[in-house]
């Protein structure tokens, strides 16, 4: 398999979170002979934003010693930046927004795409440096035609491509995942041959910046929500609550009302306050639509094509039909999603990310692209 262009380059700009996969990136880079620069992002202040500091997982002065221990052992320049204010504007006040307007947003996909690669690229540029490198475990490969292709990582319970699926040819071109290729406990063992403690440390959250429940942490940024009604899916008022910004579509556990038979959330309609509930096979629906879709190949298909979609980061996936679509203004960024077999639950705001069904010869899986769904079409 021939090696991404971008692999050619000898200098990288590594984000480095101060954990294992970030800090063995890193490593991992300076074995190959790159010069490397390690950039922390400073993004959230549990200090300053009524978190609870001894549960945090994002941005702990911890952390970044750890990753500065990394750079000062191996000779590395090393910098720390404060992105408080784009993240905040680019993820925390859409992720609050989002959950009031009864939307089950996913910020990780926004952080990558709005602030860490964004930001990644800008200080790389600045330094003259082509490549930045992540720890995500995701890989990237050089298709046939020559174009670049977005794979998962190796070890598929750390798969980190639902999150990536945004990204372009230019993007892909720019940029290493190092450890992609490896398995989680392969890179705490690299870690370890280096002699560096950091390879026992403990996994983070997915959402870093929530240290409590989704619907505290909303009501701490914007406030008290107000309640409304519970009703079945026959309009019968069964219960009450305390604002829809504690309830995505699907949902059963936390609903606040019992039945004979479980109950799941068919709708949250924030204008009115309203969440309906109903039994399971209530959910089902024959199709979906996506928006602000992405295809990583940069060109849309001109036919409907089967894949498998996940809904969820931990979703196994479910077989679909995806036909490409034109918005109002005649860009290919919608897509129709119909179920061929099986069926799950669908939550506006999350992602749907497109897989190839089948894997390629060495067991990696090809990432389509993917998009938003969307409330209005369901």
């Amino acid at each position: 398999m021939a090696l991404p262009a971008a692999q050619t380059q000898k200098s990288a700009v590594v984000a480095m979170s101060g954990g294992v996969d970030s800090c063995a990136s890193a490593l991992m880079l300076i074995d190959q002979g790159y010069d490397v620069v390690g950039i922390s992002m400073q993004v959230w202040d549990y200090r300053n934003n009524n978190g609870n500091a001894a549960k945090a997982t994002c941005c702990a002065p911890a952390d970044f010693d750890d990753a500065r221990k990394v750079a000062e052992y191996y000779g590395f320049p090393y910098y720390v930046f404060d992105f408080e204010d784009s993240f905040e504007e680019a993820v925390i006040k859409p992720f609050v927004d989002s959950y009031v307007r009864g939307l089950t947003p996913n910020p990780c996909l926004e952080c990558n795409r709005k602030v860490k690669f964004r930001e990644l690229r800008r200080r790389a540029a600045s330094l003259g440096f082509d490549v930045v490198a992540t720890g995500h475990y995701a890989q990237i490969k050089q298709l046939d035609d020559l174009s670049l292709g977005l794979f998962t990582g190796k070890d598929q319970s750390k798969d980190q491509s639902y999150f990536l699926y945004a990204m372009t040819q230019a993007d892909l071109a720019a940029t290493l995942f190092p450890v992609g290729s490896m398995l989680k406990p392969q890179v705490r063992n690299y870690l370890e041959q280096h002699g560096l403690s950091v390879a026992a440390k403990a996994e983070s959250q997915d959402i870093c910046f929530v240290s409590g429940a989704v619907g505290d942490f909303v009501e701490r940024v914007s406030g008290k929500q107000s309640g409304g009604e519970i009703k079945s899916s026959s309009g019968e008022v069964v219960g009450t609550h305390d604002g829809v910004h504690r309830f995505t579509v699907g949902q059963r556990k936390g609903l606040g009302v019992s039945a004979r038979n479980p109950l799941y959330v068919l709708n949250i309609d924030a204008d009115t306050g309203t969440v309906t509930v109903g039994e399971h096979e209530e959910l089902q629906r024959s199709f979906f639509e996506v928006s602000d879709v992405n295809w990583v190949s940069g060109v849309a298909p001109s036919a409907p094509i089967e894949a498998l979609v996940k809904l969820r980061y931990r979703h196994s996936g479910v077989q679909c039909r995806i036909e490409a679509l034109s918005d109002d203004t005649g860009e290919m960024s919608r897509a129709r999603v119909s179920f061929l077999e099986d069926w799950t639950a669908v939550s506006p705001g999350q992602a749907a990310v497109f897989y190839n069904s089948e894997a390629d010869p060495e067991g990696d899986v090809q990432v389509y692209g993917g998009g938003i769904i969307d409330k209005e079409s369901m």
